[in-house]
């Protein structure tokens, strides 16, 4: 059995953090992992291969709170093996409420110095939302389990500890958002910081401090509390480095108070209104709190947000022309409901037209039947060998070729990928509809000149698959 030694747990009270633990076997890394990996891709944003995460539950892309909808990743935190060397640092009963996947590509920046001490959201200047609120008068804790799933080494960016430091609250500096503490990391950019103009720092300086890196190897677990001061440096290095954390509190603590009053839009502009906390330990005497074992979706929304994994991570060949369209009506049925949208013009914007006249079609069609129709159309679709995926180059000619078949009303063995676009009399206006939905569909800005610097698809395709290339 795991137990923390009298010199770790002494480390813990006088540094603010203690490990690297051996908790995790390979095979359990390999577990997690292969949870992490199945359900997610890897997209550029901006240039940098950055690994898109999404919560089924609360309906965003996003690296946080995974374990509300994927069993391992709630294994992995509600063990025995974590939760009793967490009763080791004093506290018999616990709420897990957050957990947040770290995954930093090759050439990402550090996340710079930062402590959460009596709230809980470290990249704002000054939360109006704070998602912790704490009875007055006592003692703040929130623990933090880090747990490596690849080895986390100097060069890739580990963690880094300033010793002592969580006996003194530092004062929040604004900054741009761009300068932001994790402005250098694209995933939590979008996570923490998201539509703010302005961001946080804190007023300190490393070299008054001592200061201790940890690297960990894959399956070891550092066990810290948020009001110790941390951060990560950036990856210099050509492998991929993935953690993911989970922060525990007592339940004494309010989370996401605001929720109280019925709202239920948290500081990051997230719809937290089906988030809930799991008891790991001990007991609830508060009733404060949304508190449950596992999350409340019925099997048909659990089979629709399997389904729609496996396109949103690419593990399906979609169809294109009338039945891409109408999966594609099926989904938005599902999450807005009946189409709220204005008439597009058919002559001027033909494809949205489309898109517009499929959608409406649903109307009236509850969620519940469209979560059906859709998963019954997914699970017949084939599967993509995740070894054998398509060239990146081959998936985008495969999305022009079926967008200009829509364009064009004719058939995708129809489209020659080797003719110049002006041969299909794709005007101004379609070339620039076209590079905002190409640059939707890959997640990155494109400039206006696209199709006149490469002319056909052919050209384009390979172009915008050799920008750069994509790490797996």
């Amino acid at each position: 059995m795991n137990m923390l030694a009298q010199d770790q747990i002494k480390h813990f009270v006088e540094k603010g953090w203690c490990g690297p633990l051996d908790i995790f076997s390979q095979s359990e890394v390999a577990y997690f992992k292969d949870c992490l990996e199945t359900n997610s891709s890897i997209k550029e944003v901006d240039s940098q291969p950055m690994m898109m995460l999404y919560n089924n539950v609360l309906n965003i892309n996003t690296s946080r709170d995974l374990h509300l909808f994927y069993k391992p990743i709630a294994e992995m935190f509600k063990s025995p093996k974590i939760v009793r060397l967490l009763n080791q640092l004093g506290e018999p009963n616990l709420l897990l409420w957050n957990t947040n996947v770290f995954c930093k590509m090759p050439g990402e920046g550090e996340i710079k110095w930062h402590q959460v001490y009596d709230s809980y959201d470290p990249s704002s200047y000054d939360p109006q939302k704070p998602a912790l609120l704490y009875p007055e008068g006592e003692d703040f804790l929130n623990l933090t389990v880090w747990v490596a799933l690849d080895d986390a080494t100097l060069d890739n960016g580990c963690l880094r500890f300033a010793n002592n430091t969580h006996y003194k609250k530092f004062q929040r500096l604004q900054v741009p958002a761009e300068e932001g503490m994790f402005a250098g990391v694209k995933n939590h950019k979008m996570v923490w910081q998201g539509r703010r103009q302005y961001s946080a720092v804190f007023d300190f300086n490393e070299n008054e401090w001592e200061v201790e890196a940890v690297p960990a190897r894959a399956g070891q677990v550092i066990i810290f509390t948020e009001r110790v001061m941390h951060c990560s440096g950036a990856n210099n290095s050509n492998q991929r480095r993935l953690a993911i954390n989970a922060r525990y509190v007592r339940p004494s603590v309010q989370i996401y108070p605001h929720r109280l009053q019925d709202d239920f839009i948290d500081e990051n502009f997230h719809n937290i209104k089906r988030h809930f906390c799991m008891l790991v330990s001990g007991q609830d005497n508060f009733g404060i709190n949304v508190i449950r074992d596992w999350n409340n979706l019925d099997d048909t929304e659990v089979e629709f947000h399997n389904m729609s994994n496996l396109v949103r991570f690419g593990h399906v060949e979609l169809p294109q022309g009338k039945q891409q369209i109408e999966i594609d009506s099926l989904y938005q049925q599902v999450m807005e409901g009946d189409c709220p949208r204005a008439e597009p013009d058919p002559i001027q914007h033909p494809r949205k037209y489309i898109q517009w006249q499929a959608w409406n079609q649903h109307k009236g069609m509850s969620r519940c039947e469209a979560m059906k129709r859709y998963s019954q159309l997914i699970s017949k679709l084939p599967r993509v060998d995740r070894q054998k995926k398509l060239p990146l180059s081959e998936q985008i000619k495969a999305w022009l070729v079926s967008y200009v078949a829509e364009l064009l009303k004719i058939e995708p063995d129809e489209v020659d990928c080797t003719v110049p676009f002006e041969r299909y009399a794709l005007g101004s206006a379609d070339a620039a509809s076209l590079t905002g939905e190409l640059g939707a569909w890959l997640e990155r800005d494109l400039p206006a000149t696209l199709f006149y610097n490469y002319p056909n698809i052919e050209t384009l395709a390979n172009h915008l698959a050799s920008e750069r290339p994509l790490v797996c």
